[in-house]
């Protein structure tokens, strides 16, 4: 049985800053963009942006296809408020365990 388990849902808002804050850090070179500069704002984490991305984007190739670019055409904002950022890290670690857990699952009837 394969593992049915669908990504982690973004809001528009929050997909559109992951997208941009990768763009961001993988042309770190070029300077902080506008994604990154939030990110430094709210200190948010960056492993914790991370785990979202993972939850909600795990093809590795639509990743690396947000960090080649081009950067996302609308500015980006910042998609939380007080404890929400927290909440929603929280919510993608129990999708990514969900999906690590359906896939250890599969290897062992293999």
């Amino acid at each position: 049985m394969p593992n049915t388990l669908q990504p982690m849902k973004l809001s528009r808002e929050e997909e559109l800053f992951l997208r941009h804050w990768m763009y961001d850090e993988a042309h770190y070179r070029d300077g902080q963009g506008p994604a990154k500069n939030l990110q430094l704002r709210h200190q948010a984490v960056p492993a914790d942006l991370a785990v979202l991305i993972a939850a909600a984007i795990p093809d590795l190739s639509e990743q690396e296809a947000a960090g080649s670019g081009p950067a996302p055409s609308d500015p980006p904002s910042w998609p939380w408020n007080g404890d929400t950022l927290q909440a929603r890290v929280a919510e993608a670690r129990a999708s990514l365990a969900l999906r690590n857990a359906g896939r250890s699952a599969i290897d062992t009837r293999s």
